[in-house]
């Protein structure tokens, strides 16, 4: 290259290229810390890089997403938008600052990448989401080779980038060196040029990714899984890991073109494409009133559906039925607003017929213009956030009806410098008790930044220490940050800095909420309680309750299941009675055979106390939790075993 050609900008060159017909030579250049985190993995699952590629179109403005992985083969993916494009000049940046976004700085509204006059925005007013120089190198998690094809509305040619990425040295510092940080380093290489479009208002980008690595197909294919499974079945006989409930499909390892097990999908080919979707939330769902109490997407679903999922869980989305904030007030849903105090008292909330929360409390997530669509496609399935409110099954524990408790709260830390505080903290929040969450990855707590998350739900309630194992199991809670936070999320925006004071604050905040709903929902349960025992009448029954209850108390659970032992006739209601939140068992597979010649009052006076002791022995297996991941005849079994031996008089 001549001198004088060195002084022309990258833009200038890849605009050049309409007329050479000859690709601009690059190379990319960075800190070698970012690259290194980068090219080695922050991003550490398939779906965390496609969740970078998503974010990146909501900031472009996008109304679509289209991913296309070519399951179960995943040989390629492709990822393709209609938002805004990349100009010549943000490309540039891209390329000369890997790592060094122009999202929230005042090179944004310069580069057509943020609003005019905010640059925490995108041009159409949305809360940016994504990092453009790290989100979109996040692909090498899938691949070192891929294209970026881009163009924005009104320009005569589209721009196609061809981009190698190299691998990081072994032999550079580690990433804790006290050497220089900003000592830039080659380690990929660009060819660029543009080619002419016949649609010039068309606008959008599309990534290739070419040449996927063996560890991402093997991850989305699930092969370490039913490699475990036949090396089971080799050694042992049998399979002792479970096949997958639903799953895409099974290839062969060694000939990637061979179809081993064809898939095993919870919808029709013909199915639109948010029915499709519908269906597998239903039928994980519905899983468990044939499979086991709770549903693990883990053991249920293969890496790909769980990719699918979480990419759902993670992006800006709608939800699949509505958002919670726009819940109306019915039978089946109690609402409380939540108070800004370490010692606050949860309040209950009377609203009239049809009244939702967003109008009783005056809440704004998602915060969007009106008509603002964005939506996500992947090989022909809608995401949609599947979080459900209504409709939960009718549980085990003596509350069924699902309370839902909401807040929000605007923090200036007045008095402390910005520097310290990191500025104001706005939120709006969530906590949903159910008695039973599903699946039980939506167990926790979600934090959400412009109505995005990278992290999955936190099941510890960002440290919860008090003893409430069982009812945190029972809490799904999401929290929308409208403004902060941003400083305190790590560059893989998947972790926290959980000393900055922004994620301190909310600590706070969600622990004191989490005492005032534990404090609600044990009034509710002592109702339902005294009431269901005033209809019983039964005082026998009660001093054995008040037994168990005394035994489960220091493990904070004052909330009992219902049992009910059904006699051979009435075996048959049992699917709809455990529908309806009872733990239904069979009378004869749980109490002990009678020695008895005849039954006399007496012994009719024991059968009874036997089945009273029965049911108190499932309330307190079931609030340890050591029901739920047993079928409903191990269950039976496991109770029968106990109560046998303890009801054994042994000879000396």
């Amino acid at each position: 290259m001549s001198k004088t050609a060195k002084t022309i900008s990258l833009a200038e060159q890849i605009r050049d290229t309409a007329r050479t017909k000859k690709p601009v030579e690059a190379e990319l250049k960075t800190d070698k810390r970012v690259l290194a985190r980068i090219t080695d993995g922050i991003y550490r699952q398939p779906a965390s890089a496609l969740r970078e590629l998503i974010s990146n179109a909501y900031d472009a403005d996008a109304t679509e997403v289209v991913i296309l992985t070519d399951a179960p083969r995943f040989s390629a993916i492709t990822v393709r938008d209609d938002g805004l494009g990349l100009s010549l000049d943000a490309l540039q940046h891209l390329i000369e600052h890997i790592g060094g976004s122009a999202k929230r700085t005042k090179y944004g509204a310069d580069l057509d990448v943020t609003a005019e006059d905010d640059p925490t925005r995108s041009k159409g007013g949305r809360q940016l989401i994504g990092k453009l120089g790290i989100g979109l190198f996040s692909v090498a998690q899938f691949t070192r080779h891929f294209l970026i094809i881009t163009k924005t509305r009104g320009t005569k040619f589209r721009t196609v980038a061809d981009i190698t990425l190299g691998a990081v040295d072994e032999e550079l510092e580690p990433l804790n060196s006290d050497e220089s940080e900003d000592r830039d380093i080659t380690k990929g290489h660009a060819r660029i040029w543009v080619e002419r479009a016949t649609d010039i208002e068309s606008q959008g980008t599309e990534v290739k990714l070419l040449d996927p690595l063996p560890r991402t197909r093997a991850e989305l294919a699930s092969f370490d899984l039913w490699a475990r499974i036949d090396f089971e079945k080799e050694t042992e006989g049998k399979a002792l890991t479970r096949e997958p409930v639903f799953h895409i499909g099974r290839m062969n390892r060694d000939r990637p073109d061979e179809l081993i097990s064809k898939p095993r999908l919870p919808w029709m080919e013909k199915d639109k494409p948010k029915a499709r979707f519908e269906k597998l939330v239903a039928a994980v769902r519905g899983l468990a009133k044939t499979e086991k109490d709770l549903v693990d997407l883990d053991s249920d679903c293969d890496r790909y559906l769980q990719t699918l999922w979480t990419l759902a869980l993670s992006a800006p989305l709608e939800y699949l039925e509505s958002h919670p904030f726009d819940l109306a007030a019915n039978s089946d849903l109690r609402f409380y607003q939540l108070e800004n105090k370490t010692k606050g008292q949860a309040k209950r909330l009377q609203p009239k017929h049809g009244e939702s929360l967003r109008k009783i409390l005056g809440l704004k997530t998602p915060c969007l213009k009106r008509g603002d669509r964005f939506e996500v496609f992947m090989d022909g399935v809608q995401l949609f956030r599947p979080i459900v409110f209504m409709n939960q099954p009718k549980t085990q524990n003596a509350v069924k009806t699902p309370l839902l408790f909401a807040g929000h709260c605007r923090e200036e830390f007045t008095g402390k410098p910005i520097s310290l505080s990191g500025g104001p903290l706005e939120f709006e929040a969530y906590l949903l008790w159910t008695p039973k969450v599903l699946p039980t990855q939506h167990q926790g707590v979600m934090i959400r930044v412009g109505n995005a998350s990278g992290a999955p739900f936190d099941r510890t309630f960002m440290g919860y220490q008090v003893s409430e194992q069982t009812r945190l199991r029972q809490i799904t809670a999401e929290i929308f940050v409208r403004e902060g936070l941003d400083g305190a999320i790590n560059l893989d925006r998947e972790s926290f800095n959980y000393a900055h004071p922004h994620y301190q604050f909310l600590v706070k905040w969600l622990h004191s909420a989490l005492r005032q709903l534990t404090n609600r929902q044990k009034e509710v349960g002592s109702e339902v309680r005294s009431d269901r025992l005033a209809r019983e009448g039964v005082k026998a029954h009660r001093k054995l309750e008040r037994l168990v209850e005394k035994q489960l108390k220091d493990h904070g659970v004052e909330d009992l299941a219902e049992v009910v032992l059904l006699d051979p006739i009435r075996q048959s209601e049992a699917p709809d009675l455990r529908d309806q939140g009872v733990v239904a068992l069979r009378k004869r597979f749980v109490l002990p055979e009678s020695q008895a010649v005849r039954q006399t009052a007496k012994e009719q006076e024991r059968a009874a106390f036997m089945e009273r002791k029965a049911v108190a022995i499932a309330q307190i297996l079931h609030a340890w939790g050591l029901l739920e991941s047993l079928s409903f005849q191990d269950q039976e079994k496991l109770v029968h075993d106990i109560l046998e031996v303890a009801a054994a008089e042994v000879e000396q």
